[in-house]
């Protein structure tokens, strides 16, 4: 199926997000990222995901402060070994949850992971060679109304899923 330059996407474009479209958008390594964020935030492109990709990217965006503040290192087990030692400055980490709640107020449009959306894409992971959090991706576009039809992000994941357009930003720093 097509994958397509993020910086292309049409205007009106019903698209889901993954979490690193986010990822890249927060620590500046895609002006495509930023652009398509800001196209969401003034209304002219339609922004979907789903509760894993808030948790995850909750997750990321914490992992990047207590990086940045020199806490720890940007692996998870890092920072739960330095919370577990720190506690009581745990109370310094706070800008990921600015960032992740101006995320929210961007106007995306939250799908939830139900329990009958956990049992029911095992039909994505069978068809398609999914991971679970992909899988769930994938169910929760199908099964909303309308389907969503477009995704961004930098996984080649998605290519292969017939119906599905694939928007990848092709201006990422490593």
């Amino acid at each position: 199926m097509p994958v397509l330059d993020l910086a292309a996407m049409p205007s009106g474009t019903r698209v889901f997000l993954d979490t690193n479209v986010f990822v890249f958008h927060y620590r500046g390594k895609s002006a495509s990222c930023t652009a398509l964020i800001n196209r969401i935030a003034h209304g002219d492109v339609i922004g979907y995901v789903n509760t894993q990709v808030l948790s995850d990217l909750l997750h990321k965006l914490m992992l990047a402060e207590a990086a940045a503040k020199k806490f720890c290192g940007f692996g998870a087990s890092d920072l739960k070994h330095w919370l577990s030692a720190n506690r009581a400055l745990a109370v310094q980490l706070t800008d990921y949850q600015t960032r992740f709640e101006d995320t929210l107020d961007l106007g995306i449009k939250v799908m939830r992971i139900t329990k009958n959306i956990l049992v029911d894409t095992k039909i994505e992971r069978a068809a398609y060679g999914l991971m679970t959090g992909d899988s769930l991706h994938l169910g929760n576009m199908n099964r909303h109304t309308p389907a969503v039809r477009h995704i961004a992000t930098h996984d080649g994941d998605f290519a292969h899923v017939p119906g599905l357009t694939v928007w990848k930003p092709m201006d990422v720093i490593r």
